[in-house]
């Protein structure tokens, strides 16, 4: 598989996960409609729902997906969310919308992260070393500024296990887009 395809196939897996997590988070809620945006865009996820007090919220959503050994996982409790990837999220994020980070971790636990009312003091900036094209295995490393975002500052921890099973054993061969027609409903 070329980096591109794989490339590709992960953003399909993410973006399946993500839309059925954010459905159980906002349940509650109707007229929730999830759209993908362009792989080459800033975020992976527009959304939209109607709240209890009949107000319309608006979401970008950006994905990303950390495999860390229980090693990592001790002594790395963090989310890394580069730089540059941020101030570009935040720039495409028009005014009135919220923009949300979430975190797939080891395609078990979904992380997401308010970036609007993250407590930015307890965030940490620093060079991370990194591929330049993560999912090529012959990308050089690069020194790169990120964030490190403390994952007890996620506003919500679900398990994605089934989701990442479910998208692996029957919709992988599906396209996210004839997905995406079944998810806007009312949810209600």
């Amino acid at each position: 598989m070329t980096t591109t395809e794989r490339i590709e196939a992960q953003e399909r897996q993410d973006r399946y996960v993500a839309s059925r997590c954010l459905r159980k988070l906002l349940y509650k809620g109707k007229d929730l409609q999830i759209t993908p945006t362009k792989i080459t865009d800033y975020v992976d996820l527009n959304c939209s729902v109607i709240n209890l007090n009949d107000k319309l919220i608006q979401f970008n959503v950006e994905i990303k997906e950390r495999n860390k050994n229980d090693w990592q996982m001790k002594n790395y409790p963090q989310a890394e969310l580069k730089v540059s990837k941020y101030n570009r999220m935040r720039e495409s994020t028009p005014e009135g919308t919220k923009l949300l980070y979430m975190v797939l971790l080891n395609n078990k636990t979904m992380l997401l992260f308010d970036m609007d009312k993250l407590d930015w003091s307890k965030v940490e900036k620093r060079d991370w070393m990194i591929k330049i094209t993560q999912m090529d295995d012959n990308s050089p490393y690069v020194a790169t500024p990120t964030y490190f975002i403390p994952y007890d500052l996620a506003i919500a921890r679900l398990d994605c296990s089934d989701y990442v099973e479910e998208y692996k054993t029957t919709l992988s061969r599906e396209s996210l887009d004839s997905y995406v027609s079944t998810i806007t409903r009312d949810i209600n």
